[in-house]
């Protein structure tokens, strides 16, 4: 027998939902237009991606392209985006950070050459690409040890170097496809949300 939880609104007013229901689910129920047009979500003030699964009652606000939150998670997933390209064409590059930015979003990469606008050509049509191949965007969580060896084990030494400086614990990779990246996260939920990008 399923149970409900009650989800609070930012205006104040509460929904029932299953419990177990996630925020993608729970948007659904608020409006068909809403869940089309979700990126991200926060619950009770903590920043989570749409699978987020509710489990107890809840305080839910979710996040569009126009707002900050919805910007960030939609540029941060791009620039997941674009180091799946780049790995795909350049296999040797080494991932440093790609955090989103207030009009856009970077990767740092170490490559044994710098990237040519020829590069940049293949690069965007490879990140188009994936956006065509859909792929579903998701979270995983692993002990810190266990995601040292998971990133030795592809020679990302960066990766390595930020890992060494949290204290043990669990962290989380965010997976699309082959590739995945040490992040905190929230992302959108598959690469073909991203219709726009340029190299």
């Amino acid at each position: 027998m399923s149970s409900e939880v009650k989800v609070t609104l930012p205006d104040g007013s509460t929904l029932p939902v299953e419990s177990n229901s996630s925020v993608y689910e729970v948007a659904g129920k608020i409006g068909k237009k809403l869940q089309k047009a979700a990126l991200v979500g926060a619950v009770d003030e903590r920043p989570v991606d749409l699978s987020f699964r509710l489990t107890g009652d809840s305080g839910l606000k979710l996040f569009t392209f126009t707002s900050a939150e919805g910007k960030d998670a939609f540029w941060h997933t791009a620039s997941h985006l674009l180091a799946q390209a780049v790995k795909r064409l350049f296999p040797g590059a080494k991932l440093a950070i790609g955090p989103a930015i207030d009009n856009g979003f970077y990767y740092d990469f170490e490559v044994e050459r710098n990237f040519t606008p020829e590069d940049l050509v293949k690069i965007e049509a490879e990140m188009a690409k994936i956006v065509a191949e859909d792929l579903e965007v998701f979270r995983e969580e692993m002990p810190r040890r266990k995601a040292i060896d998971y990133f030795t084990s592809l020679g990302e030494t960066y990766k390595i170097e930020l890992l060494d400086g949290l204290a043990d614990g669990a962290v989380s990779l965010y997976h699309q496809g082959e590739f995945a990246d040490l992040c905190r996260g929230p992302h959108i939920p598959r690469t073909s949300y991203i219709k726009a990008f340029k190299t």
